[in-house]
């Protein structure tokens, strides 16, 4: 008879309760798949837990894409709505300039090359209405806003970030826009004050005058 060192003994018992246990393991688990209840059942719950898994996916992906294609006319009448855009009367927000490029941050406004927007608080003539005004030139539908830039050297137009005028040289450029009017304390759209003070019509396309706002070396609109 030979005798194994206590070690190799141990090391086989082991072996041999492992062998054991795999085999016990497969025994129960193809138990389990042969009776058809049981296996219809996990199969029942491994499907429906990828369809759910699958759909909440898509609804995740569907919030994203509804959120990246809000147009800037409903980010600013919900951002005045919320209180997360508030403006003193009499101060506007300019694309391209670091004040602007922050609000667009903060909102999540879209802006594309060529693309100016610009945000201003007003009052009305008999100064009973305060509102809001977004004037919003579109590339994609206009082409790039420099095309209509002059050729002379000469012009300038600088605007201030309280909508004043501070340089004017050269003629005055007019460039198509887009006009929104909202009120400042609920941030719905007032189309009849849009139309009186801006359009003309009940549109609201109208024209706003190209510029180079103060601290940006781009174009604007005033």
């Amino acid at each position: 008879m030979i005798y194994l060192p206590s070690g190799q003994r141990e090391k086989g018992q082991d072996l041999i309760e492992y062998a054991l246990l795999l085999a016990l393991l497969v025994a129960v688990g193809v138990l389990i798949y042969s009776q058809s209840g049981l296996k219809d059942s996990l199969q029942t719950i491994f499907r429906n837990s990828g369809n759910l898994m699958e759909t909440a996916a898509q609804g995740s992906s569907n919030g994203e894409n509804n959120q990246e294609h809000h147009t800037i006319p409903e980010i600013v009448g919900q951002a005045i709505a919320d209180g997360t855009l508030t403006l003193n009367r009499g101060q506007y927000l300019f694309s391209g300039t670091d004040a602007g490029n922050q609000a667009a941050g903060n909102l999540g406004i879209p802006f594309a090359p060529g693309d100016a927007w610009t945000i201003g608080r007003q009052a009305s003539s008999d100064g009973t209405t305060d509102y809001y005004v977004l004037m919003h030139y579109s590339a994609d539908q206009r082409g790039d806003l420099s095309s209509y830039a002059t050729g002379g050297s000469g012009w300038n137009w600088t605007v201030n970030d309280r909508g004043f005028y501070t340089t004017r040289k050269g003629s005055q450029i007019q460039v198509p826009v887009d006009y929104y009017i909202y009120d400042a304390s609920t941030g719905a759209q007032n189309n009849g004050l849009r139309q009186t003070y801006f359009t003309g019509n009940s549109g609201s396309e109208g024209k706003a005058t190209l510029v180079h706002p103060s601290g940006s070396s781009g174009y604007g609109i005033r």
